[in-house]
């Protein structure tokens, strides 16, 4: 049979919608086709990776086989993921999407108990002499726990029904190998999506990614930009998505990206077991991926409160015991920028202020705990100073962004007064700081925030020690 399928552009990995018991979601399904190929998509490839093939049993996968062609209805073609164990399974479920009629086969090399490298070539001739539809091969190693070596690509590629190759491995080397190799006789393409510009730019010349159920445009706009010889803005364009591409390609596929569509209004169901599980994608990376969506304008923006710049300290200090006459005694500063806000209060550590020091330290509020402000591990700055939250952190990331980046600008901006002698020396044993901040709890630049928390303290402190 003569090579009659060329895949071409940025084709989605379907997922494919469950219920939470587990069903097929066929409505959810059809919305999912229906935005991909609105999103300009130029193929969809059902009962992939991404789509849990592996966890659907052979009638089901015909079922969805046959959703697909029906849904897209001629508006791009259908590439199905035939792939099974056995190589009469796969000739079997390749002859039937050929029946259906599906356009080309995407299949996956076999699993489990790997063949060696003749054993590879021996099924995907098989599959490509008797399944009746142009075959694409498919290499993810990770999955595979074995890699379709170059070589045996290039033997494949003379055989007329083999159309082309996914190369899903992320090893740009392995990838490149085969565009030198294999080409100049038919499309390469790429399947890893944080390998995307690098793959494309090196000659791969379409795409079947997890993300392009959400992004399938971006990644097309990246693909022009390389056509016209625009490396600076096909570069900036694959950075703007590469969280949301390691988020996807990092945590099973299926998972996020459902999250993602969910998000977006696209009922795109969810996961099934195992992956249908708590610790599969975590509240936390539910942020990241509905923040990234925000940035990308995929979904509305989050509500950002403004930073408290009218942080009162006072109440942190009430209920430390200390009274107004001692609140009054100290010396304290403030300034805030559009990003982080700090109130601080220094005072001797023999003193109120260092009796509500250890009692922060000892009796922590839920969701405000305070924090040591270290430089690093083990070396804590002097004078001896702790950090604690206006608002409740609620989450892992919040606690992250707070102790993390937050905490390093504090750090450094009391180590520089010191340095710059702003701070007395006499200061550094006897006396202890509070500082209460507040930060953007949305902002994903975690080196901006650690600036922004520098200037802020730096700017306290300069009232407190001016």
């Amino acid at each position: 049979m003569a090579k009659r399928f060329v895949p071409t552009g940025v084709m989605p990995a379907l997922v494919t919608p469950f219920t939470k018991d587990g069903d097929v979601l066929e409505d959810g399904f059809r919305e999912v086709i229906d935005y991909v190929i609105e999103k300009g998509a130029t193929g969809v490839v059902p009962c992939g990776t991404t789509g849990e093939f592996v966890y659907m049993r052979t009638e089901e996968r015909k079922r969805v086989l046959r959703l697909a062609v029906e849904f897209v209805d001629g508006r791009v073609p259908v590439v199905a993921g035939t792939g099974q164990n056995s190589t009469r399974a796969t000739v079997a479920l390749t002859k039937y999407a050929a029946d259906i009629g599906c356009d080309a086969a995407l299949v996956i090399s076999p699993f489990y108990l790997r063949p060696t490298d003749k054993g590879y070539y021996e099924h995907y001739a098989t599959v490509a002499r008797q399944g009746d539809l142009p075959v694409i091969m498919y290499n993810i190693p990770q999955c595979t726990l074995g890699i379709l070596q170059s070589n045996v690509v290039e033997d494949l590629a003379g055989l007329d029904n083999i159309v082309a190759i996914k190369d899903s491995s992320g090893n740009i080397p392995h990838t490149l190998e085969l565009i030198q190799k294999v080409g100049h006789k038919m499309p390469v393409l790429i399947g890893h999506d944080e390998c995307f510009l690098s793959a494309v730019a090196a000659g791969a010349s379409a795409a079947i990614l997890a993300s392009a159920n959400v992004i399938p445009h971006v990644w097309l706009e990246i693909m022009e930009h390389v056509r016209k010889g625009e490396i600076e803005e096909a570069r900036r364009l694959q950075l703007s998505v590469q969280t949301l591409s390691r988020i996807i390609t990092r945590n099973g596929g299926a998972p996020p990206v459902k999250a993602a569509l969910r998000m977006m209004g696209v009922h795109a169901g969810y996961p099934r077991m195992p992956l249908d599980s708590g610790g599969t994608l975590t509240r936390e990376l539910r942020e990241e991926v509905r923040l990234e969506l925000g940035r990308l304008g995929l979904i509305g923006g989050l509500e950002r409160p403004p930073v408290k710049s009218d942080i009162d300290i006072s109440k942190t200090l009430y209920d430390c015991g200390l009274d107004d006459a001692a609140i009054e005694g100290l010396r304290t500063g403030r300034a805030s920028n559009d990003t982080v806000s700090v109130v601080l209060a220094a005072g001797p550590k023999s003193g109120p202020l260092g009796r509500a020091f250890v009692r922060l330290l000892a009796a922590p509020r839920v969701g405000h705990e305070a924090l040591t402000v270290i430089l690093e591990p083990n070396l804590p700055v002097r004078p001896s100073s702790l950090m604690l939250p206006a608002r409740r952190i609620k989450s892992m990331r919040q606690a992250s962004l707070f102790y993390g980046p937050v905490q390093s600008g504090a750090a450094r901006a009391v180590a520089s007064a010191l340095s710059a002698g702003k701070i007395p020396a006499g200061a550094v044993h006897s006396e202890v700081m509070v500082m209460v901040m507040d930060v953007d709890l949305n902002e994903h630049d975690r080196r901006a925030v650690t600036r922004a928390a520098e200037q802020a303290v730096g700017e306290a402190l300069a009232q407190v020690w001016g």
